[in-house]
């Protein structure tokens, strides 16, 4: 019993969930923007909120992020900023735009309900070439344990296209004038809600003991 109990309160306090996910370098339509080109992506969460860390070859403070999540049936393929970026048959649900160069309120969160709508702003910090944002799993209509898809692209202003995706080990789009096209989508699951954690971990005592 009390390896049982001691063994959940552990569960209980790394109840935590990351995953990284790497992209290749050098892989853009002009490797001189290193600021544009994906190294990894580090996202994690604790059950209630996600962070997601972006980390880039290069830095510079004109950089601009687009993030697209598909965390449930139906949506769009469109996205919040409007810019020309296909999802390769994917909808989303989710959007985030960010950008380096104002201090604060510099991610701006889209939700789509048959129009995009504007549904709060974020403040990211950033470090070195990494960029982080921090959202509630709530906001993207998520629960602990949940499995959602999503992709990541840099970009410049105005109405450029997706410079680099992490979805894709090579070029998405051959210039600033012509539209990216993402690919595969990336899944995450969320860390499982802590009772579901220790159930388990109690279950593979049991069925230990019973060996």
């Amino acid at each position: 019993m009390r390896a049982s109990m001691l063994l959940a309160v552990g569960l209980l306090a790394s109840s935590a969930n990351a995953a990284i996910y790497t992209d290749n370098t050098f892989d853009t339509f002009d490797n001189g923007l290193a600021n544009l080109d994906i190294e990894s992506v580090d996202m994690s969460d604790d059950g209630v909120n996600l962070t997601i860390a972006v980390t880039t070859r290069g830095f510079q403070s004109w950089t601009k992020y687009m993030m697209y999540f598909d965390t449930a049936a139906g949506g769009t393929a469109s996205n919040g900023w409007a810019r020309p970026v296909s999802l390769n048959g994917r909808e989303i649900e989710h959007y985030l735009g960010s950008w380096v160069d104002a201090p604060s309120d510099n991610a701006q969160f889209w939700s789509w309900g048959g129009s995009w709508n504007q549904t709060g702003t974020l403040t990211n910090s950033v470090s070195g070439n990494t960029v982080t944002w921090t959202m509630s799993l709530a906001s993207l209509g998520v629960s602990a344990g949940d499995t959602f898809y999503f992709d990541i692209a840099t970009s410049g202003g105005g109405n450029d296209p997706g410079v680099d995706h992490l979805s894709r080990s090579d070029a998405a789009t051959p210039g600033w004038g012509t539209g990216s096209v993402a690919g595969n989508f990336l899944a995450y699951t969320t860390v499982p809600t802590p009772g579901a954690i220790a159930l388990l971990g109690l279950a593979g005592l049991a069925g230990r003991r019973r060996r």
